[in-house]
């Protein structure tokens, strides 16, 4: 498998380029790229100069080779414990430019950002972002799979492997939550449950809503660990086999209130579930998964309402066949598990227009928030349909660029409308590092930890690769 480094995509053109009266400048195609620890590819930066130009590396592990109109850049392997970084320098007559150049350590050794292309589906943060969890899965000579849930401590960078876990018995494919006390709860599609992992190994499997029959599922975990949120389905097939939300307090189950009926205003066919919850666990929000509404909830004070409440809106259309149809415009939310602020003031997701135009109905979606203190909703449409990933405790909110296998993303300021730059360019400037293309996922309340994820070609299928910024470990 080809294995492609991480450019960061700040400034594009004219960086660090000065002009003189005669018009002289050199112009790049990247100003700043980031290189895993090893395996690299050359990459290709080029050159647009007015004039004859040159070149000049500041590091040995850098090598660059100039060509008629670009440089290659060929790194060596870093097996230092440390991240390094350069500085290339372009003149062209009294025009000059630069390009950062920055290379990460090995994922074995202490450095302030990882890539954890060891884990299958993805990675999951702790709320004070002291853990992350992620599941390595190793083929076995028959074919089958074991499973290797490992949770990593980012105050000391100690990895702890538990496992193996026979796919028999837990065929884990998905990383739900972590607690930080180092409870790591996961997807097990061999029965439907939500097993917790602890650091010594143990399994802990969430209790069941009294006359429930089948699995719980915990998908989110307050600071201190004693709440957990998610949901539990009644098993019973002749009443729809509702989907119930469901608050745990010191591992005791109960049910959280549903609204009166669903997100278009007619009964309930499949149910509710939490997704999440603040750091307190005070604020939860959730999804009708409900006619593939997915409307999006929360409970607050005891009380249950639909998020975007005051902008959302259902109205009676007539479809090309001349029947009548319930639109609704409201928020949505699906099996998102990062959505809500820590304080809890924020809950994002993406507001969708129902739209009938001359009998044919359409969609419309863009990124939303919903101020959980004030009721009020903001809707984002200046950059087309989008979802958001995450939302910060200032009210600064991650955009995905797709909202099907993004790789990449924006930083939106909710309460300024202001475009803070990309996920990386906005990374530089909050944490003075470059960092690989990523959606942001969690960010600590105390804006220390922050985990992403991106998406990376494989030779089956695109997988989801997580990533974690953390503060630099004293030696």
């Amino acid at each position: 498998m080809k294995k492609l480094s991480f450019f960061a995509a700040a400034v594009i053109l004219l960086a660090g380029c000065t002009q003189d009266p005669k018009n002289e400048y050199v112009k790049l195609s990247d100003a700043a790229c980031t290189f895993r620890a090893a395996d690299n590819l050359p990459q290709t930066v080029r050159v647009n100069a007015s004039g004859s130009w040159t070149a000049e590396s500041g590091a040995s592990w850098l090598t660059v080779e100039q060509q008629a109109d670009a440089l290659v850049l060929t790194v060596a392997d870093n097996d230092t414990d440390y991240d390094r970084s350069t500085e290339i320098l372009i003149a062209s007559g009294r025009a000059e430019a630069s390009i950062s150049v920055s290379q990460l350590a090995a994922d074995s050794n202490i450095a302030r950002l990882r890539v954890l292309k060891t884990f299958s589906g993805g990675t999951v943060m702790s709320k004070s972002g002291r853990y992350v969890g992620g599941i390595i899965s190793e083929l076995q000579p028959d074919e089958s799979y074991c499973y290797y849930p490992v949770i990593i401590d980012l105050q000391t960078d100690e990895w702890t492997k538990t496992g193996p876990f026979p796919s028999a018995l837990y065929m884990l494919l998905r990383p739900y939550a972590i607690s930080d006390q180092g409870l790591f709860f996961c997807f097990n599609a061999q029965d439907g449950s939500s097993p917790g992992i602890d650091l010594q190994g143990n399994v802990i499997m969430p209790k069941q809503v009294e006359g429930f029959k089948l699995n719980p599922h915990v998908q989110g975990i307050s600071e201190d660990g004693r709440i957990w949120v998610g949901y539990n389905q009644t098993g019973d097939y002749d009443n729809n086999n509702l989907f119930h939300p469901v608050k745990w307090v010191d591992g005791v189950p109960e049910l959280l209130p549903m609204p009166e009926a669903s997100l278009r205003g007619v009964p309930f066919i499949n149910g509710c579930m939490a997704r999440g919850c603040s750091a307190d666990g005070s604020v939860i929000y959730g999804s009708s998964w409900d006619n593939l509404d997915f409307g999006m909830l929360y409970w607050k004070d005891g009380k249950v309402d639909w998020a975007g409440s005051d902008v959302r809106r259902i109205h009676t259309e007539i479809n090309r066949y001349g029947e009548e149809e319930i639109c609704v415009d409201a928020m949505r939310c699906m099996a998102d598990l990062t959505q809500i602020s820590p304080n809890g003031k924020w809950i994002a997701g993406a507001y969708r227009y129902e739209i009938m135009e001359d009998g044919n109905y359409h969609i419309e979606t863009y990124p939303a928030v919903f101020n959980t203190e004030t009721g009020k909703t903001v809707i984002i449409k200046d950059y087309g349909e989008r979802v958001v990933s995450h939302i910060t405790n200032d009210g600064i909110v991650c955009i995905a660029n797709s909202s099907y296998l993004p790789n990449n993303g924006f930083m939106y300021d909710v309460n300024t409308q202001t475009n803070l730059g990309s996920v990386q360019e906005w990374i530089l400037s909050t944490y003075g590092i470059i960092a690989p293309m990523g959606y942001i996922r969690h960010v600590s309340p105390d804006g220390q930890y922050l985990m992403a994820h991106t998406m990376e070609d494989s030779a089956l299928q695109p997988r989801v690769v997580g990533w974690y910024l953390a503060p630099a470990l004293e030696k």
